[in-house]
């Protein structure tokens, strides 16, 4: 089976294993509104909310990535593989969040190829579940390849990208 507790990194960034030490300089990050401004839980700026998404991500079986910036010494968000379907031969990617500091930087392409370099190499599929309005993660799954798949409940929508089709 795929290990995804794994650390993985390029020369800028590395996806490191989340620790619980991690939380204080990720809550920073994370306590910033804009991040939340378009994903269904508004809210999770909230220390209260925040910490139960973070302790979702170190309880998740297939571990959490803390995102740091190799070049600045400094963890600047969080991502997460989830929800593995043998049969389906595929893997989630989400719960992903950074700094705005480093939107549009091409900073968020290079934490998917990583991750997505990973999974392909065992698997043939990868979902993203994003919220209905959060139309930066849609625009931005959707320039990496993956396709509208489904709405699914709650406001949410899932995309689908296939390894034949991931060319970044």
């Amino acid at each position: 089976m795929i290990n995804f507790k794994i650390d993985l990194e390029n020369d800028k960034i590395a996806l490191i294993q989340t620790k619980i030490s991690h939380f204080d300089e990720i809550y920073l990050v994370a306590s910033n509104r804009v991040i939340w401004e378009q994903h269904p839980e508004k809210d999770r700026w909230r220390r209260n909310k925040f910490e139960k998404f973070f302790k979702a991500g170190i309880e998740n079986n297939l571990g959490c990535f803390s995102i740091y910036d190799k070049n600045l010494n400094k963890k600047i968000g969080l991502t997460r593989f989830y929800s593995y379907n043998e049969d389906d031969n595929a893997v989630r990617i989400g719960y992903t969040f950074i700094d705005p500091e480093y939107w549009g930087t091409g900073c968020n392409k290079q934490i998917k190829k990583l991750m997505l370099d990973y999974a392909f190499k065992y698997i043939d599929k990868v979902y993203f579940d994003i919220g209905f309005n959060n139309f930066r993660s849609r625009r931005a799954v959707e320039k990496l390849g993956a396709i509208l798949s489904s709405e699914i409940s709650d406001g949410m929508v899932e995309y689908l990208l296939n390894r034949s089709s991931f060319g970044i």
